[in-house]
C-alpha cells in the first residue's frame, strides 16, 4: 500500500486499486483480483475510514472480481453494468475463475458470486463526500464503458486501463478512436497524478507516450490492411507484445496472446470508423 497524496493511497497489484479518504468515509476505484489481495485492500480501507463507494472503471473481470470482497455501493456506468458478465461469462464462471487464483485455499471463495453494481450512472456523475468532490466520467477507450474518477481537491484523476504506463494497451473491447478523446480529456484535468489501471501513478508526460503507442498499433494495421491483407493475416502479422521496450501484465499469462489477437481485429475493424472518414 502507498500514500500518493495527503488524501490519496493506492495499491500496486492486479489492477492497480486506488482509494481517496475523507472526513465521512473512503470512495475507492477497483481492487485486486487475488482473494487474499483483495481482503488486504479491505483491510487497510477499514483502518482509513468507512467505505461508501466503489467504482468499477470497466467491465473486465480483474477489475470487478474485489466487488464481492469490499463493501460501499458498488457504482459503474450504464455500458459496464450492461456488459457487466461479458468478461467472466456467468457468475459460475467467475466462481471458477476466482478458485484458480485462490489456489490452496477455497475457504476465501466459497460460495463466490459477482456482485453487481447498485447504482448506474449516464454520461457523467458527481459523488460528494466528506467536502471531496469526485466526477465520474464515462470515457471509452480500453472498454466501451470506461470510468475515470476524477478526485477534485486531491488533483487526483483515476483513469483504468484507459492509461497503463510502460505497457502494451490491449484492444479487444475498445472503442478505437474515443480512446484519442479519452486522452484529451485526461490531459486537460487540472490534476496532479493519474492512478491508472495497470501500473505505478504518473503525470501528464504519459499522456503523449500512451497516445503514440495506440497510433504505432493503428498504423500497423492500417498499413498491412492496406497492402491487401485479411484481418487474419493481420492478426499474425502485427503481433507486438512481445518486442522490446514495453511490459504486459504477466498476471494475464498465455491468454495475453489471444487478448493480442482479438484486439488486433478490433482494430481492423473500426479502421473506417475513424470520425474524419
Amino acid at each position: 500500500m502507498h500514500q500518493l497524496t495527503e488524501s490519496v493511497f493506492y495499491q500496486n497489484g492486479y489492477p492497480t486499486s486506488g482509494c481517496a479518504v475523507t472526513p465521512e468515509g473512503v470512495l475507492a476505484v477497483d481492487g485486486p483480483c487475488f482473494p487474499s489481495s483483495a481482503l488486504e485492500w479491505r483491510d487497510f480501507i477499514a483502518d482509513k475510514g468507512p467505505l461508501r463507494y466503489l467504482v468499477n472503471s470497466e467491465h473486465h473481470f480483474d477489475h470487478i472480481v474485489a466487488n464481492r470482497f469490499l463493501g460501499g455501493a458498488v457504482v459503474a456506468s450504464e455500458y459496464t453494468n450492461a456488459h457487466f458478465l461479458d468478461s467472466a461469462g456467468s457468475s459460475e464462471g467467475a466462481a471458477d475463475l476466482v478458485r484458480r487464483l485462490s489456489p490452496g485455499d477455497a475457504s476465501l471463495v466459497e460460495g463466490y458470486t459477482l456482485r453487481p453494481p447498485e447504482t448506474v450512472y449516464r454520461g457523467r456523475l458527481t459523488l460528494r463526500l466528506g467536502g471531496q468532490t469526485f466526477r465520474l466520467i464515462h470515457s471509452p477507450g480500453h472498454t466501451r464503458g470506461q470510468t475515470i474518477v476524477h478526485a477534485v481537491e486531491a488533483r487526483v484523476a483515476f483513469t483504468g486501463d484507459n492509461l497503463t504506463p510502460g505497457m502494451h494497451p490491449f484492444f479487444h473491447s475498445s472503442s478505437l478512436w474515443e480512446w484519442f478523446e479519452s486522452l484529451a480529456l485526461l490531459e486537460s484535468l487540472d490534476v496532479d497524478w493519474f492512478v491508472p489501471g495497470h501500473g505505478d501513478p504518473c503525470g501528464k508526460e504519459e499522456i503523449p507516450l500512451a497516445r503514440a503507442r495506440l497510433q504505432e498499433r493503428i498504423e500497423e494495421v492500417r498499413r498491412l490492411k492496406a497492402q491487401g491483407r485479411s484481418r487474419e493475416e493481420v492478426q499474425e502479422e502485427a503481433r507486438y507484445i512481445d518486442r522490446p521496450g514495453l511490459d504486459w501484465p504477466r498476471e494475464v499469462g498465455p491468454r495475453a496472446y489471444d487478448l493480442e489477437k482479438a484486439g488486433l481485429g478490433a482494430i481492423f475493424d473500426q479502421l473506417e470508423d475513424h470520425p474524419a472518414g
